[in-house]
């Protein structure tokens, strides 16, 4: 057997190993595009925005002297706002399935009450007035779903959307609280470091999302309404 002779059957024999081996390697890369899955567990921590919030109108009136049954005189109204400020909020989630994971939270925040006084009697030009900041907690918890096939990123990164439910309480600096009920939906991304050999991510990470809430119950001027705000979050991540 002449040398040029072997060395060409062994080129062709490397060439049909490596061809069969290619499509072995595309769909082992291809695989965690498909598999790929939330970590079991998520745990937060970060800072949000939450969003101005209409807190209702409340009229300062008198009874009209004289006799009979005479409307009120309306000296004033009083229109009431809760500032926008930051948020401190952190979580713990745990994922089901591929898709589908529950998760609680906490989040604290010190928003202010500013009232608007305005259509007064003596056509006086309306005034704001801005109020003490006051104690806010909220404690929620969520439903989340993942779209595991819109993962993006070398598949690290995952949008999804939630909804959930929490009760809000809030403490003024004199002594007063009021409690109340949140109900939320909103959306956003998670990004993890790492994607392990068997397709879950895990490590490090950031997640933000959007919710768009309606507050029912706290310091209101009228009862038995709803408001709703809009609330920003940006977390630091840790999946495993």
């Amino acid at each position: 057997m002449s040398a040029p002779g072997t060395f060409s059957r062994m080129c062709r024999v490397a060439f049909v190993v490596a061809a069969a081996a290619v499509p072995t390697a595309v769909s082992a890369q291809a695989a965690p595009d498909v598999h790929v899955r939330p970590p079991t567990v998520e745990v937060s921590a970060g800072i949000g925005y939450v969003g101005q919030a209409d807190s209702g109108t409340r009229d300062a009136t008198m009874t009209a002297n004289g006799l009979g049954s005479l409307d009120p005189v309306t000296f004033f109204r009083a229109n009431g706002k809760t500032r926008s400020g930051p948020v401190g909020v952190g979580s713990v989630g745990i994922n089901l399935t591929r898709s589908i994971g529950v998760e609680g939270g906490f989040q604290y925040s010190r928003p202010s009450l500013s009232v608007e006084l305005d259509e007064d009697v003596e056509d006086t030009p309306s005034v704001t007035i801005e109020g003490a900041a006051f104690e806010q907690y909220v404690t929620e918890g969520n439903l989340v779903y993942h779209f595991n096939g819109a993962r993006i990123d070398e598949t690290r990164t995952v949008p999804f959307v939630l909804a959930g439910a929490g009760v809000i309480r809030q403490n003024a600096d004199d002594g007063t609280s009021e409690t109340g009920t949140i109900y939320q939906a909103g959306l956003g991304f998670k990004w993890f470091s790492k994607v392990a050999r068997s397709g879950r991510a895990h490590g490090a990470g950031m997640r933000l999302d959007v919710r768009y809430v309606f507050r029912d119950g706290g310091f209101d001027f009228e009862q038995d309404q709803q408001r709703s705000l809009i609330v920003f979050t940006a977390t630091a991540l840790f999946g495993f």
